[in-house]
């Protein structure tokens, strides 16, 4: 029997952006140990066809429509879930969007918007949770998604890396102040390289860049994602084990998000600028 077998076979598990991608795979492995799971999306009929799906086939979950920008709509939902189950064993704050362009390319309410989700959304539910966890006093976990664009910078990514380093940053300022409490709550930042989704795709329709080179990036990086991208159950599987022994730092992996990580290290060790990109392009055989 594995450690998340063990530790994860009962109780609750709420993800956010649980009805796509990562946080599809994250729900449906969480289920299949036996957790019950709230699958918590925007979209509220997506996420019910997952719950249904996973009800189909044995498992418990139930779905949640939630915007995770709204501060006082996720007050209610800790309020629901916390009501109905008594605790919460599990809370991965997975919800986040991508937008291709140059930074001053971005429109204003993009810019608001992907920050609202991916960082403001973290801390909404951070602070809606976590002291209701602190309240109940059992053991849980929150593990929040940052991305190796959280260890790096990406150029015609600017958006999205600034929002996951500011993730990481929060991720470990709540591992600290956890400390300061003495609460049974482990707390772990989950850092995905490539992992199967509709992001890049889902930027392009959403938020179109007239930039070639954006253009170019996204279209090389979806690519390489159907290519060669983690499947999101496989992923999940792999990143629920390391969540269950414990660890901060959760990884897709090891050796791809350990090279990212010593590449910053090594910047900030020597102070160096940051890459140049046009080695990225070339990389990606972006001309």
């Amino acid at each position: 029997m594995s450690i998340a077998q063990e530790r994860f076979s009962s109780g609750t598990a709420l993800v956010t952006g649980g009805a796509a991608g990562i946080g599809e795979g994250l729900v449906r492995h969480l289920a299949d140990l036996g957790m019950t799971v709230v699958v918590a999306d925007i979209d509220g009929e997506r996420a019910a066809e997952v719950a249904d799906q996973i009800g189909a086939a044995g498992g418990s979950a139930y779905p949640y429509a939630i915007d995770v920008t709204d501060p006082e709509a996720v007050d209610d939902m800790a309020e629901s879930v916390f009501a109905r189950h008594g605790g919460l064993e599990l809370l991965i704050n997975n919800a986040g969007i991508e937008t291709a362009g140059l930074i001053w390319e971005v429109g204003v309410d993009r810019w608001k918007r992907l920050m609202d989700i991916n960082l403001n959304g973290v801390f909404y539910c951070v602070r809606s949770f976590v002291p209701r966890m602190i309240e109940v006093g059992s053991p849980a976990c929150v593990a929040n998604l940052s991305s190796v664009g959280g260890l790096n910078s990406v150029a015609v990514q600017a958006p999205y890396i600034v929002s996951k380093h500011g993730v990481q940053a929060l991720t470990e300022s709540l591992y600290q102040d956890i400390l300061l409490t003495g609460a049974p709550i482990q707390v772990s930042v989950i850092v995905p390289h490539s992992i199967r989704s509709q992001i890049f795709l889902s930027a392009q329709r959403e938020a179109p860049s007239a930039n070639d080179t954006a253009n170019a990036v996204f279209a090389a990086m979806q690519r390489d994602n159907v290519a060669t991208g983690l499947d999101p159950l496989d992923a999940a599987e792999y990143m629920v084990e390391r969540l269950a022994r414990g660890d901060f730092w959760v990884l897709s992996d090891d050796e791809i998000c350990a090279q990212s990580a010593g590449r910053r290290a090594t910047q900030l060790l020597e102070l160096s600028p940051p890459a140049d990109p046009l080695s990225m392009l070339a990389r990606m055989g972006v001309s």
